[in-house]
Parts: C-alpha cells; sequence; structure tokens
C-alpha cells in the first residue's frame, strides 16, 4: 500500500539519493508528502506533477522542487516508446545550510525557494542537459564507497550545482506575479476550489455548477490532467490539514475531523489510518 506520508530514513546520513531509476512499467501515482526536501530531476519520461495546486507537464531536462510536509502526486504515462528515468535527492537543509551559508547568493535563493517566493517549482533545464547530467552522474560517482563526511561534502557541492544551475536559468527576480497570464488549467480551477471548501461536504454538482461545466465532464479532464480523481486529492488535502491540526491544537479527534470536511468521526479515523500508517491518536502521540 503507497502512504500518503513517506518516512524517510536517512541512516544517519544528510541526505537520500537515487540516480537514474528506470521504470518501464506502467504506474499508478499517489499524492504523499514527507519530512525533507526534494529535488527531482527527469532524465526522460512524460505526465505531469501535481503541487502547490498547479500542475506541470514533466519531459527530460525538468528539474523539480517539493518543500517539506508539501503534498504532490507524480502521474508519469509510460509505455514501451516512453520510459521514466529520474534522479531523486531527499537531503535536510539543516545539515546543508552550514554549507550554503559560504555561498549568500546560493543561499538566498534556496530561501527564497523554501518561502514560496519564487513561484514555480519547475524549472525547465532542456538547454543546459549536459550540466544537469553531468553533475547528477558526478554525484552518484564521487560518493560511492566514500566515508559518511565525504558523502555529506558532495551532497552539499551536488544542492551547490543544482541550485547555481537553476539560479542561473531564471535569474534574480522574485517571481511574484501570476504565471505569465496563463490561463489555468481545469484541474487547477478545482485545486483552488477545493482549497476553500474542503471543509464542507463535498459536492461533485456544486463544484460543476460554480465552474459552469458537467459533472462528466469536469471529472473527466481533472483525472485527464493530474492522473487522479478527484476524491483522492481531496482526501489526500483533508489528511495534510488534519495532521497540521493534530500538530498545532489540542482540539479532539472528532473535531478535527469536522474541520477538515470529514464529519464521520469513524470514517476519519479509517481514512486516517488507510492513509497514514497509523490512527489519528497515534500520530499525535509520536509527536
Amino acid at each position: 500500500m503507497n502512504l500518503y506520508y513517506e518516512q524517510l530514513n536517512y541512516h544517519n546520513s544528510p541526505f537520500q539519493w537515487v540516480y537514474r531509476n528506470r521504470t518501464t512499467e506502467p504506474f499508478q501515482g499517489y499524492y504523499h508528502l514527507h519530512q525533507g526536501y526534494e529535488l527531482l530531476v527527469i532524465h526522460q519520461g512524460r505526465g505531469n506533477v501535481v503541487v502547490n495546486q498547479q500542475t506541470y507537464p514533466i519531459s527530460g531536462g525538468k528539474v523539480f522542487f517539493f518543500k517539506p510536509l508539501q503534498l504532490h502526486r507524480v502521474h508519469v504515462d509510460i509505455d514501451d516508446d516512453h520510459p521514466y528515468e529520474r534522479s531523486v535527492f531527499h537531503f535536510n537543509a539543516v545539515h546543508m545550510e552550514s554549507y550554503l551559508a559560504v555561498f549568500p547568493s546560493v543561499r538566498d535563493f534556496f530561501m527564497r525557494l523554501s518561502k514560496g517566493l519564487v513561484k514555480e517549482q519547475t524549472f525547465d533545464m532542456s538547454d543546459r542537459i549536459v550540466a544537469l547530467e553531468q553533475a547528477c552522474q558526478e554525484f552518484s560517482a564521487q560518493i560511492a564507497g566514500a566515508s559518511a563526511v565525504a558523502k555529506g561534502d558532495q551532497s552539499a557541492i551536488y544542492l551547490l550545482r543544482l541550485l547555481s544551475l537553476i539560479q542561473g536559468k531564471i535569474g534574480p527576480k522574485v517571481d511574484d506575479e501570476e504565471r505569465g497570464g496563463e490561463k489555468l488549467r481545469y484541474s487547477e480551477r478545482v485545486m483552488e476550489w477545493l482549497e476553500e471548501n474542503y471543509s464542507t461536504a463535498f459536492k461533485l454538482e456544486v463544484l460543476a455548477d460554480e465552474l459552469h461545466m458537467s459533472k462528466s465532464y469536469l471529472s473527466r479532464m481533472f483525472r485527464k490532467e493530474t492522473g487522479s480523481s478527484m476524491t483522492e486529492y481531496l482526501s489526500a488535502r483533508r489528511i495534510q490539514e488534519a495532521c497540521s491540526l493534530l500538530q498545532s491544537s489540542d482540539y479532539s479527534i472528532e473535531r478535527i475531523g469536522e474541520m477538515v470536511g470529514l464529519s464521520n468521526a469513524s470514517y476519519f479515523i479509517q481514512l486516517f489510518k488507510k492513509m497514514m500508517g497509523i490512527s489519528p491518536h497515534q500520530y499525535r502521540l509520536k509527536l
């Protein structure tokens, strides 16, 4: 079972690294989050990524940046001619910050990414694919058989290289504007609506009426653009908010369920356990 919350085990290391993981069999992506940062480098593939209530296309040379505990989903269309190949770098920012401090420009850029001041979370590096591929290849080679200290150093160098490549691509401007006036996709309009209404009972007909579309068309377009159903996205978003409330408040389990639109306490607990692997009460006790 794919759990909504991925517990990353760094094994006493400041990072996790997977180099050029290749998938040739179709698979269904799922909404999830994790406690560390993630840089996802796409070597080849097609599909889309859902993050921050937006949908981004996948293609070779794209780099995605995910923040800690940020809900996201990677959906890939795989066939014989289109495998999915990626390198994944999960890292603990506390370790990296001591290295970044020596490079104030890159450090400031990382802070802008972390705080959401750079609105985009995908960067098309296809015109710098040689440098991108080289950074991944050299990092993978340099950490093979290296000591723990050397691996930590090399992970910081790799992060610096990727951040510098991305920074050079997009320039110094803080992107606090809309995405170039681009028209929102159907799925993005749905996610915006759900963000405002997830705390109430979901009725597809209400959503369809407000967006002036038929229920069947809206459902079909959401799945086409994200690879998932609206129900799957809504459940993940509600559990994300429930986790936040369990961490930051003393509300009862039943009250938290109501606050995220799941007024049936039994169903809320059942859904939470299905997606998190533990009950809301157990989750709160582990904090």
